[in-house]
């Protein structure tokens, strides 16, 4: 009997999956140009992102700002495709980013958050800006943002 072929995996996971297979390049054909963090520090920004929309952001923007800029702002990159930020803004209220921390460590725990985040079937929490998300837009803004910050992983 023939099997079934693999599902397709979810963009972020794919996304995931392919940083574990890339950990061996240099840092440089990962990260996009103009940073100042190294991959340890954006592994671990990425890693916060991601689980924080399950456990909770430390900070969220004013009601008014998410309801308004915010909203407008993901509905534009949910149709662009593609998120646009500064690569050096650290989440409002989360625990400093730790530039010598291992990237085998670092790259653990966005594993570890991307596996909370696919798992998880209950309401997200609000994103500090663009503020109620469904999970398939969750994960499209992740896989956009670490797309945004690792887009050597396009090339993996």
């Amino acid at each position: 009997m023939p099997t079934a072929p693999a599902a397709t995996p979810a963009p972020l996971t794919r996304l995931a999956e392919q940083l574990g297979a890339s950990l061996d390049r240099p840092e440089g054909d990962l990260l996009a140009p103009g940073g100042s963090w190294n991959l340890s520090q954006t592994l671990q920004h990425c890693a916060q992102t991601v689980g924080y929309s399950v456990t909770g952001y430390p900070r969220l923007k004013p009601a008014l700002f998410r309801a308004t800029a915010g909203t407008l702002a993901k509905h534009v990159f949910l149709r662009r495709g593609a998120t646009r930020h500064s690569l050096d803004a650290e989440l409002d209220g989360a625990p400093p980013l730790d530039p010598a921390l291992p990237v085998a460590e670092a790259a653990a725990r966005l594993a570890d958050a991307v596996a909370l985040f696919t798992a998880h079937t209950g309401p997200h929490r609000l994103h500090p800006a663009y503020g109620r998300c469904t999970h398939a837009q969750y994960e499209r803004l992740h896989a956009m943002h670490l797309a945004e910050h690792l887009p050597g992983l396009a090339d993996a």
